[in-house]
């Protein structure tokens, strides 16, 4: 046997003892995990597209430069259904969360926010989905003003029924502010 077939058979005996150790665990790397299996038919969200469709509803609302206004907001954290609640801002600061008439029940924690935060909340949602095994996202935006009127995540995994969240922004209307006295 020449040097050069030595050379290639210990190398190839050397490879094939290292490979077994590391496919048996003892190579130090952490064991395969189960691929999570994802919904059938499922279609992955485009992250490029909702963080670009964020950036551009903000700039519009920022644009806009609505500074008072009012709007319905109702959540859905599965299975819970918080109550819609009316929620007013006025410059830009959250100065009354009330039920709407027929509603009872606590309030979301989410509720207490203005169109500045629910755009936060979006980026966040965005954020952590974006490292989940089968996310589900989705957002939605009013076409004048740009602030979010939708917003639901979940997850598109096989045999999951709860677990996802949903809130609406509806019946957005500006406020007028009228001077004291005037």
């Amino acid at each position: 046997m020449t040097l050069l077939r030595r050379v290639v058979l210990g190398t190839v005996f050397g490879l094939a003892l290292g490979a077994g150790s590391v496919q048996a665990g003892g190579g130090g790397a952490p064991p395969p995990q189960a691929a999570v299996p994802c919904a059938p038919g499922y279609v992955r969200p485009d992250f490029a597209a909702l963080e670009r469709e964020l950036v551009a509803a903000r700039a519009q609302w920022a644009l806009a430069g609505v500074r008072s206004y009012r709007y319905e907001f109702r959540q859905v954290a599965a299975p819970v259904l918080f109550p819609t609640v009316l929620v007013l801002v006025l410059d830009r600061t959250v100065r009354e969360v009330t039920l709407v008439a027929g509603e009872s029940g606590p309030v979301s924690p989410l509720a207490r926010v203005t169109v500045e935060g629910r755009f936060d909340q979006i980026a966040q949602t965005l954020a952590a989905q974006r490292g989940q095994p089968c996310p589900v996202v989705e957002a939605e935006y009013a076409a004048e003003e740009g602030y979010p009127t939708r917003l639901y995540s979940g997850t598109g995994t096989a045999n999951v029924a709860d677990g996802w969240g949903e809130w609406t922004v509806t019946r957005f209307i500006r406020v007028v502010q009228t001077l004291p006295g005037g």
